[in-house]
């Protein structure tokens, strides 16, 4: 394991963050959050806000992992890297799809 994962403060900051992601994911998914997300688009609205909860909580509970694992270093900057290139592609197919929801519903107003 990594020497920084050794220091007992490191480790608490990475459990209550990812406690906080997953809470607030939750919020998401259940529409109590996330209204900034969505602004002007009504029909697949409650779908979107789904998948931003499922990922936060999803991201929030390979968090919570990280510091059990008994990886090296090398393995920790790989799974960082796996992780925003597929946050990346998460994002963006979300924005295009909003983006086209939003065109269609501007073709039928």
């Amino acid at each position: 394991m990594a020497d920084v994962f050794n220091q007992e403060f490191v480790v608490a900051l990475i459990i209550a963050f990812s406690a906080y992601i997953i809470l607030r994911g939750i919020a998401i998914f259940f529409g109590k959050a996330g209204k900034g997300y969505l602004e002007n688009i009504e029909a697949p609205r409650k779908l979107y806000l789904q998948l931003i909860g499922v990922y936060y909580v999803v991201s929030g509970s390979l968090g919570l992992i990280i510091p059990k694992l008994e990886w090296k270093t090398e393995d920790i900057y790989f799974a960082i890297a796996y992780f925003a290139i597929v946050s990346v592609v998460f994002w963006v197919a979300l924005d295009f799809f909003i983006k086209r929801d939003r065109k269609k519903q501007l073709q039928q107003n």
